[in-house]
């Protein structure tokens, strides 16, 4: 696509949408989120599939993912998530810079189906859901911050 490609290089964008982050990370509020609690995670460093990254980025990688995955499951009051990457186009991904997707999951969500319509159901989510406004985006955030900081002992034990 046109000026989408690195949407995640830009520090505007990333400053309005981010919850989160550490030396190598942000955590971020998807723009457009399939279910409450939709988070992503991107390297600070334009980086665009997991064999670039460096060895910190390689070290911190899992520690990141399970705190964010923390924040998202206390934000969705949930216990059970979806952990997604899709590297390259054919698998559907959409902004050429590596992030993961972490999708908390509940009992009867509104997409309690075979994890094929999900994926379908999810993909078309991608490309043509509906953006939060700027006000939906910043309580998301804000409520996504506020978490981390009364957690940040639990955060840090996953460090």
């Amino acid at each position: 696509g046109g000026g989408m490609e690195v949407v995640f290089c830009d520090k505007e964008t990333i400053e309005s949408e981010k919850f989160y982050e550490d030396e190598h990370y942000y955590a971020i509020y998807n723009l457009r989120p399939f279910l409450p609690g939709h988070s992503l995670v991107v390297p600070k460093r334009h980086v665009e599939d997991m064999t670039g990254l460096n060895q910190g980025e390689r070290e911190d990688l899992v520690s990141f993912l399970n705190r964010v995955i923390f924040i998202a499951l206390k934000f969705a009051e949930a216990d059970s998530y979806d952990l997604i990457l899709q590297q390259g186009e054919i698998a559907g991904r959409s902004i050429a810079h590596l992030h993961f997707h972490i999708i908390p999951r509940k009992e009867g969500d509104k997409v309690n189906q075979s994890k094929k319509e999900w994926l379908y159901e999810f993909n078309k989510n991608e490309f043509y859901g509906r953006n939060l406004t700027e006000s939906e985006m910043s309580t998301a955030v804000n409520k996504a911050k506020s978490i981390a900081k009364v957690y940040d002992s639990e955060l840090r034990a996953l460090m």
